[in-house]
C-alpha cells in the first residue's frame, strides 16, 4: 500500500508533533491514520507509550509481541 502525502495528514502530523511525538513519528501515525490502516507497529518504546496515552489515534498501536499476541488470539 502507498499513502500519499496529503494536506490532511501533513495538519494531523502537526497536532501529533504539538502533542510531543517526534516530528516522523508524527507524520507515520498521521499517514496511518489517513490510509485507513487498523494497526501501527513499533519497537519504539516512548513512542509505544505516548501514543496509547492518545485517546483519539484511528488507528492501533503495539509493540510486535503484543501486535502477534492480538492477531492470533
Amino acid at each position: 500500500m502507498t499513502i500519499e502525502l496529503s494536506e490532511a495528514i501533513k495538519r494531523r502530523a502537526n497536532v501529533l508533533e504539538r502533542r510531543g511525538f517526534k516530528a516522523l513519528d508524527a507524520l507515520h501515525l498521521a499517514s496511518a491514520e489517513g490510509g485507513g490502516v487498523d494497526y501501527f507497529c513499533t519497537c519504539d518504546d516512548r513512542l509505544l507509550k505516548k501514543a496509547k496515552a492518545q485517546a483519539d489515534l484511528k488507528v492501533i498501536v503495539r509493540s510486535p509481541l503484543e501486535l502477534a499476541q492480538e492477531i492470533t488470539a
